[in-house]
């Protein structure tokens, strides 16, 4: 089995060293003992049912992480929640995972079922750090016909542990699957998603803001693969690199035979504060039909010195405002969080770490 994560789906040259995740990402070794895979103990919101097992068809999903990884959590999870939405579920189900020296490791396996015309909100957030932690989720989610599936992931570890993050899901027709991420701490984080846009008119969301500072490592693959027909895949990714951060985006639509009238859109947004810090970003689009309608972009820039004097001329200071412009690539993944107080906390990271970089500029 190849153990790369993060592979991306054709190749370019190696020298570039965006084919595959770096070695600082590597999956734990053998010193980590299997988990038990004790099932979740929380309470469910009234809609949502705890399955024993994952039906055979939801095993199967990939994620965008790729096979290496997928099988590690499925053989060595600590916890898994596997899920049964039948209804319009209002409530979110929040799975919070805490990472400490009692406690470094924390390995989850979600598996959701969302049946036909079902609604549901997953929320998953780590918190914590703990010497060589390490945080993993693997979420496979089978959204059946005219259900709609929100899973939002708060990262928010200490500098000291790493998190793997990856998801699969498989879309029936009218479904619609939206993922949402903040990704603001760890030494190293990856991330990586795999949409299967199968059924006709079937839609995928994508919103991920990221914040990189002192030596951090992030690494991110999303892919959304058109099946059906006029199928929609919106992937948007905004981020702030600070310090001797390091980052990879490797975003790809991949329009298959059949998915005639289909939509694919991609952009990232970097605000890049130090010039030792480096971006990769490899949008990428791959077309095996001719009526469908592929777009990406990638913008790499400082701050808007014309944005920053027309907010201070509005009686803004120039740190202000500044802060201001940050907050503002978070604010389509502030906007989706169903919880005020992780909001606030969110915003109270990047004041921190914008402080932190205004004290010690690269």
């Amino acid at each position: 089995m190849n153990e790369k994560i993060n592979i991306l789906p054709v190749p370019t040259w190696n020298r570039t060293g965006v084919n595959w995740a770096d070695a600082k990402a590597a999956l734990p070794g053998e010193s980590i003992l299997p988990g038990k895979k004790e099932a979740y103990s929380g309470s469910f919101p009234s809609g949502i049912h705890q399955l024993k097992e994952l039906p055979h068809e939801t095993a199967a999903i990939k994620s965008g992480m790729g096979e290496a990884l997928d099988q590690y959590i499925i053989n060595t999870a600590d916890q898994t929640c596997f899920l049964l939405a039948d209804r319009n579920v209002e409530e979110p189900l929040i799975v919070t995972e805490y990472l400490d020296s009692s406690r470094p490791v924390s390995r989850n396996h979600f598996g959701i079922v969302a049946k036909e015309g079902s609604q549901l909100t997953v929320v998953q957030i780590t918190r914590g750090d703990a010497r060589d932690g390490v945080s993993m989720n693997l979420t496979q989610i089978d959204a059946k016909a005219g259900s709609k599936v929100r899973l939002i992931q708060i990262q928010l570890l200490g500098d000291k542990s790493r998190s793997w993050d990856a998801v699969g899901a498989v879309l029936g027709a009218g479904a619609r699957v939206e993922l949402v991420r903040a990704v603001l701490g760890g030494n190293v984080a990856a991330c990586g998603s795999l949409a299967l846009l199968e059924g006709t008119k079937s839609e995928f969301g994508l919103n991920t803001a990221y914040f990189g500072e002192k030596e951090q490592y992030l690494d991110f693959n999303d892919v959304a693969r058109h099946l059906g027909k006029e199928t929609v895949s919106e992937m948007y990714t905004s981020g702030v690199l600070t310090g001797k951060s390091n980052k990879i985006l490797r975003g790809t639509i991949d329009f298959l035979s059949g998915a005639v009238h289909s939509v694919g859109h991609e952009n990232e947004t970097v605000l890049l504060l130090s010039s030792e810090a480096r971006n990769r970003t490899v949008p990428l689009i791959l077309c095996g039909e001719e009526q469908v309608e592929g777009q990406h972009a990638a913008t790499l820039g400082r701050f808007d010195e014309k944005q920053l004097y027309y907010l201070c001329s509005r009686g803004m200071t120039p740190t202000q405002a500044k802060r201001l412009m940050v907050e503002a690539r978070f604010t389509p993944v502030l906007d989706r969080l169903p919880d005020e107080d992780l909001r606030k906390e969110i915003l109270e990271c990047i004041e921190r770490r914008l402080d932190s970089h205004e004290n010690t500029p690269g």
